[in-house]
């Protein structure tokens, strides 16, 4: 492999060799983080949710959220006619959404 000229007085090897080390540093240190929880900033402090408040949450549209009640992402119950969600529920979504995601980064 051919040496590529480069700026800085550093062999091109020893450029490399201190990047990747760099890289594994950080990448060692992220792995290592303990995992903290997400910020429930965004959610109103009620314990119950109505739909609405569901859907300004995940950022989606009612038909949506009725989809995943029917694939069971997500529970619900009804009081007379309106569908509520358990804060708690809810939450615990976010969490799997976003574990499933570091993961996901990680590997």
């Amino acid at each position: 492999m051919q040496e590529t000229p480069m700026l800085f007085p550093i062999a091109p090897a020893e450029f490399w060799k201190k990047i990747r080390s760099t890289i594994e540093e950080v990448v060692s240190e992220k792995i290592n983080q303990p995992f903290q929880s997400p910020p429930t900033d965004h959610l109103p402090e009620k314990a119950l949710l109505k739909a609405s408040d569901v859907c300004a949450v995940f950022q989606v549209s009612k038909p949506t959220l009725y989809d995943w009640l029917r694939q069971d992402k997500l529970k619900s119950f009804k009081i007379k006619s309106r569908r509520y969600f358990l804060r708690t529920d809810i939450e615990a979504m976010i969490k799997k959404q976003l574990e499933a995601t570091v993961s996901s980064t990680t590997i």
